[in-house]
């Protein structure tokens, strides 16, 4: 909505960040730490639930380690993940380590309940010099001739709204982003979108230090997975492009139930209880660039759609994305430009950081959706030691970046 002159209470700050998620949490850290004055508004309270797989990659941990909550993470409930075991619809089963040869450090991961995780990142805003706002819902963004300004909204229980000025705004306000909606970025294509369950359980069997991701013969062109979390619990899920959802008008939560009394896991499931009902969320995939900046303000993590197509994985992207802003914003408030055409180097920027993985997953993602090439790839990475080999290093971001943009990398790998 356009500025007027309100009597609303208004508050004045270099940089506007709304959504305590990872992007949010760690645009707030950095934004304060450039010497920024910054507030991060959250519509919940905290600690709040993130339907989420909950895994936490290799690409968060540098920047989990710059924020200094890298060992509180290893201090407190989480799984542990040294790979991943993906399986194919005619039953191959291929262990991929994290810790390719070559590679300079373990990349091992974590899966963390988003509930603890997100709790974490916002407790590091509380110790920056960035302010804090729970419970206070942005309902528009504020505008003055195609600028973006700041943003209103009320805090639960009050009667009147109030706006938050600002010379940048940092939308990180997930899949729903209100920013998003209002600056004309929303895009929520069914090509390029995951509908996602989520269901804890405790007490599976055959649990290892390993992600899984199943494709399983029933769910085709779907995926199903169990991650391991502490004290024998699971995070247990079901994801399927929302355009094949519309088309077969399937309901997830049937097929997870199929999934689960599959042959190939129902005694696994055997003396095990879920803790929750299935929960449903969405995921705005990276294989679209969709757009996330503009006059006045940038989009970060689940509300810049940056979700990698073929792991499903987002929380690293958000962590890079949010810090990437907050840099971006630095630059433009020191220019006094913040138009579209100077935070362009944002969009640029991570693009030329993950734009190749994110490219790469889309082509794994495809050949997900077909039975046969499925069959025929995780068949030859059973076989193949280098296959094997170079997945690895791909999950693990050992492989240049440029490799990875090279027809002649995909040829080599699938001629194995």
């Amino acid at each position: 909505m356009e500025a007027q002159n309100q009597s609303s209470m208004e508050h004045e700050y270099d940089v506007v960040v709304v959504g305590a998620g990872p992007a949010g949490c760690t645009a707030a850290v950095f934004a304060s730490q450039l010497g920024l004055k910054t507030v991060l508004l959250e519509a919940r309270s905290v600690p709040k639930d993130k339907i989420c797989g909950d895994a936490v990659a290799g690409k968060c941990i540098p920047i989990l380690k710059e924020l200094g909550i890298l060992e509180k993470i290893k201090e407190g409930p989480h799984g542990y993940s040294t790979g991943v075991i993906f399986s194919s619809p005619k039953g191959d089963v291929v262990h991929i380590t994290f810790n390719p040869p070559g590679a300079k450090q373990k990349t091992d991961g974590y899966v963390v309940r988003r509930k603890v995780f997100d709790e974490y990142l916002y407790r590091r805003v509380e110790e920056s010099d960035a302010e804090t706002r729970l419970q206070f819902k942005v309902g528009s963004v504020l505008t003055e001739n195609g600028k973006v300004v700041g943003v209103q909204g009320r805090g639960y229980g009050n009667d009147a709204d109030e706006i938050y000025k600002a010379k940048v705004v940092i939308g990180c306000d997930g899949y729903k982003s209100i920013v998003a909606r209002e600056t004309g970025c929303y895009d929520r294509n069914p090509d390029h979108y995951v509908v996602a369950l989520r269901q804890y359980w405790e007490g599976i069997g055959g649990m290892s230090e390993a992600i899984e991701v199943h494709f399983v013969d029933d769910i085709i062109p779907g995926y199903f997975w169990i991650f391991p979390l502490e004290d024998g619990k699971a995070n247990v899920g079901l994801g399927m492009m929302d355009r094949d959802i519309q088309a077969k008008n399937i309901d997830l939560r049937e097929l997870l139930a199929k999934a689960i009394d599959n042959p190939l896991f129902k005694q696994r499931f055997a003396n095990a209880k879920p803790l929750e009902r299935p929960v449903q969320w969405d995921l705005p995939l990276g294989s679209k660039r969709r757009k996330m900046y503009g006059n006045g303000f940038m989009l970060a993590g689940d509300a810049a759609g940056l979700i990698d197509p073929f792991t499903g994985e987002g929380v690293g992207g958000a962590m890079h994305s949010g810090k990437m802003a907050a840099y971006a914003a630095k630059e433009a408030i020191d220019a006094s430009d913040v138009s579209e055409a100077f935070l362009k180097r944002y969009d640029d920027r991570f693009w030329a950081y993950l734009g190749n993985e994110l490219t790469l997953s889309h082509k794994l993602q495809k050949i997900g959706k077909k039975k046969w090439l499925l069959n025929w790839v995780l068949g030859k990475a059973a076989r193949s030691p280098y296959v094997r080999e170079q997945i690895s290093g791909m999950l693990a971001n050992v492989i240049p970046k440029k490799t990875l943009a090279s027809p002649l990398f995909y040829l080599k790998l699938l001629l194995g």
